[in-house]
């Protein structure tokens, strides 16, 4: 598919890796869509800086069913799509144990809307990448790991329907990327030391491949480690 001139919804795209996305699909000539919840403020920085038009800024909060359906109605026609927004506490913390509720909608249920949404657009072509974590890819346990589970068994659930409809729907499942918000200062040493090739993923990496993803025509219900061979550990 050529992406130049489609629209793509970019959710959680203000920061960090879907800032990355959002630069690269604009740089191949995409007109972004880009959702945020409370970074407005970079979210528009961000924009300002994008090469090309038509660029437009979306806030919603994807706890909320009605907002995350406001902010699917209001993009308008979506060729392309990118389900990056998600939540994750420090493991252990008061906030990851109390946050079952809070996992399971924003990253998992709200992708699930979205994606309805996306694929009833009675599109003629399509293409989807979901963010999804490598963690998800071995057995585990906890809320986190459950809805980044979810949202990869969804991908693969979904790829065979969607394929009658002309759209694929594809998922990148890094490891360590970026130091978590709640610890700016982690230089990720215990899981850089357990990661086969002792290096981060870098967010323009997962931007290149969600690009590949969205061109390739033959690429679908894929579920792609970009995590330096951590699920292999």
């Amino acid at each position: 598919m050529n992406i130049s001139g489609k629209q793509v919804l970019i959710t959680g795209g203000a920061r960090r890796i879907g800032a990355a996305i959002a630069r690269k699909l604009a740089a191949c000539g995409c007109r972004i869509a880009l959702h945020c919840h409370k970074s407005v403020a970079e979210a528009e920085i961000l924009l300002a800086s994008l090469p090309g038009d038509g660029h437009t800024l979306h806030v919603a909060d994807l706890m909320s069913v009605d907002a995350t359906a406001t902010l699917c109605a209001t993009v308008g026609k979506c060729e392309l799509l990118v389900n990056n927004a998600a939540l994750f506490y420090r493991p252990g913390s008061a906030e990851d144990l109390n946050s079952a509720a809070a996992y399971e909608r924003v990253n998992f249920r709200a992708p699930e809307q979205i994606l309805q949404w996306f694929s009833g657009q009675n599109l003629s072509c399509g293409a989807a990448v979901n963010i999804t974590d490598c963690s998800a890819l071995s057995p585990g346990s906890g809320a986190y790991y459950e809805s980044k589970a979810a949202l990869t068994a969804l991908t693969t659930a979904l790829a065979v329907p969607w394929a009658e409809k002309n759209l694929r729907l594809n998922a990148i499942a890094p490891g360590a990327v970026l130091p978590p918000a709640w610890a700016p200062e982690s230089a990720m040493t215990k899981i850089l030391a357990a990661t086969p090739l002792h290096r981060a993923t870098t967010p323009e990496e997962i931007a290149e491949l969600t690009a590949f993803m969205l061109q390739c025509d033959s690429m679908t219900g894929a579920i792609v480690p970009l995590d330096g061979g951590l699920h292999l550990s």
